[in-house]
């Protein structure tokens, strides 16, 4: 058994659940690795029965590596483009590598994770410093009702960070219109404090948002499974809660069983402070498992 040794990450926050020691990667000059834990009893990675590593968890585990190795903190503005080009199974080990970009600009890092020596998930985190946000307190609003977790692809209520959509028609089409939902207290995404959005919150609002709209805007049938293709994030590292987060998707049309959603990233009083951009594919359940039986990448 290998034992767990966690560094201080840069928040002042618990040291991640996520990583072994991190340590410079072996034959990659210059990069820091680390292995990915995953728990399958986790109660948000895994609310639900997967046969594969939650594309969510990849996530995570690539921010804490940089967060442990005290290269991403709150001051930073985030440009993540990451590609998920293999299913990531539960046996085999998980590695993660990150390093400086040698083809990027300064405070650009490339990412990746490994398993059984092929990348399963790939991209680049650039990092920019940013001012903390001036926050203007938004006025006495109802609290939202959050999306059925269904929609969401979510077993446990406590994991949906979406409120039902507001579908508005803006002449050109419709916009669909979602505020994000705070977790409960104690909640996995709460880990760096109440008082800011984590970034792992917002990505995975976007996901619900993404997914709810499949069936919702594209019709995909409830069962259908969604595989994660693409993600780009355009965001501030921790934008302060007290001023709350909304969605805004236009409605794209489908593009046979694929799907693109950019969405905006608003505060409740409209201003823009970010994007978020999902590639995904919609199969049936059959066709899912016929691509699993086969071996074949996502």
């Amino acid at each position: 058994m290998v034992s767990h040794q966690h560094l201080g990450t840069s928040f002042g926050a618990p040291a991640s659940d996520w990583l072994n020691v991190i340590t410079p990667a072996e034959g990659r000059p210059g990069q820091y690795g680390a292995a990915l834990r995953v728990d399958q009893v986790h109660p948000f990675f895994f609310d639900h029965p997967l046969d594969h590593v939650p594309g969510m968890l990849l996530v995570t585990g690539l921010l804490d590596l940089l967060r442990d190795h005290r290269v991403l903190s709150r001051e930073h503005r985030v440009r993540l483009s990451l590609e998920f080009t293999k299913m990531c199974e539960l046996g085999p080990e998980v590695s993660l590598l990150a390093g400086p970009d040698p083809s990027g600009e300064r405070g650009t890092w490339a990412v990746l994770a490994l398993q059984e020596e092929e990348a399963v998930c790939a991209g680049t985190v650039e990092l920019a410093q940013e001012p903390p946000a001036t926050v203007s307190p938004a006025g006495e609003t109802a609290e939202a009702v959050p999306i059925e977790a269904g929609l969401a692809h979510r077993a446990d209520p406590r994991n949906v960070l979406i409120g039902e959509p507001a579908i508005l028609d803006e002449g050109s089409g419709e916009e669909y219109e979602v505020p994000l939902v705070s977790p409960p207290t104690g909640h996995f995404l709460l880990r760096y404090g109440p008082e800011h959005y984590g970034l792992e919150e917002v990505v995975e609002a976007g996901r619900q948002l993404a997914t709810a709209a499949s069936h919702l805007a594209h019709e995909r049938p409830r069962d259908a499974v969604m595989l994660w293709l693409r993600l780009a994030a355009d965001l501030p590292a921790a934008p302060p809660r007290a001023e709350p987060l909304t969605l805004r998707w236009r409605t794209q049309p489908p593009r046979g069983n694929r799907g693109v959603f950019d969405l905006t990233v608003v505060t409740a009083g409209g201003t823009p402070v970010g994007a978020l951009s999902y590639g995904s594919r919609a199969l049936s359940p059959a066709s899912y498992q016929r691509i699993r039986q086969n071996g074949e990448q996502a």
